[in-house]
């Protein structure tokens, strides 16, 4: 029993700091999943305001380590907000710790766990612990973004040196607002609008495939990539399950006419009235169907 319990919570302990660092990049990522509503962000320059970097245009340093006790539901601070998501991941009884340490080209996330272990009299004298302890390391890896930053310091920065100073510099990383992000506002009011709306926003076409149970399936917008898109408004769970759901699960698994589905939902109102449950996103999810919420 003790052996298995240190494996599982050196096992927690590694999957917790990985998932941490996978979901790094966006606070608001599912730790388990990594969905997230495309709307929700942590804002363009979140890597040099949010992420214990002191000052990236003057002297290119990191701000030290940040570290929270977990499980925790008290703390303030976006790294420690980030951090103690990883409470959610942890049984009860496991506590420890996580770290976050930003060297500016390496970001590591270190998880420390311990759960109390009752070891019987017989074998304390050969094993003297009353608990068992697990410790992983994980970085949060971002290729594209470390090849940018290295060009940047390699030819950039020279050429900028001495023109700007380093409170202009911070004054010039002002986040968009999301009125500059957003494009022109459509209003959507029936199942062919929204329909009409998704073909010109994936570039798609309206297609007639047959599954091969032999059931005939327009896919709304079928883009240059073999993705199906579908568009709803007005259906419920109830006709999405029995006859939406299993069509779109044939022609997954035949795989020849289309490379992925993507299933569009677009709000009634404010009120988020029709929906799909978190229930069954989980269960579209399952599937291989990729859910998109549009407000």
């Amino acid at each position: 029993m003790y052996a298995y319990q240190s494996v599982f919570v050196q096992q927690l302990a590694r999957t917790t700091a990985e998932r941490l660092a996978f979901t790094w990049n966006n606070s608001h990522k599912d730790l388990v999943t990594g969905n997230f509503n495309p709307n929700d962000t942590d804002g363009l320059y979140w890597r040099l305001t949010h992420d214990n970097v002191s000052d990236l245009f003057g002297m290119l340093s990191g701000s030290g380590t940040t570290e929270v006790k977990i499980p925790s539901s008290n703390n303030s601070g976006h790294v420690e907000n980030k951090l103690t998501k990883s409470s959610a991941l942890l049984p009860h009884g496991v506590t420890g710790s996580a770290k976050y340490a930003n060297y500016l080209f390496d970001h590591q996330i270190e998880v420390k766990l311990k759960n109390s272990f009752l070891m019987p009299d017989l074998f304390k004298r050969w094993l003297d612990s009353e608990q068992t302890t697990g410790r992983a390391v994980s970085h949060v890896v971002e290729p594209v973004e470390l090849i940018r930053l290295t060009d940047i310091t390699r030819t950039y920065f020279k050429a900028i040196k001495g023109r700007i100073s380093p409170q202009k510099a911070r004054d010039a990383l002002v986040e968009p607002t999301q009125d500059n992000l957003s494009g022109p506002s459509v209003t959507i009011k029936s199942e062919r609008q929204a329909a009409a709306y998704l073909k010109s926003l994936v570039g798609g076409t309206e297609v007639i495939l047959t599954t091969t149970s032999g059931k005939s399936r327009t896919v709304d917008a079928l883009d240059a990539r073999g993705i199906g898109h579908q568009a709803f408004y007005n259906m419920t769970e109830f006709q999405l399950r029995t006859e939406q759901m299993p069509k779109d699960i044939e022609l997954l698994n035949e795989g020849a006419q289309v490379k992925g589905i993507v299933w569009h939902f677009f709000k009634k109102d404010t009120s988020g009235k029709g929906m799909p449950s978190n229930s069954f996103r989980k269960e579209l999810e399952r599937k291989g169907i990729v859910v998109v919420i549009h407000n």
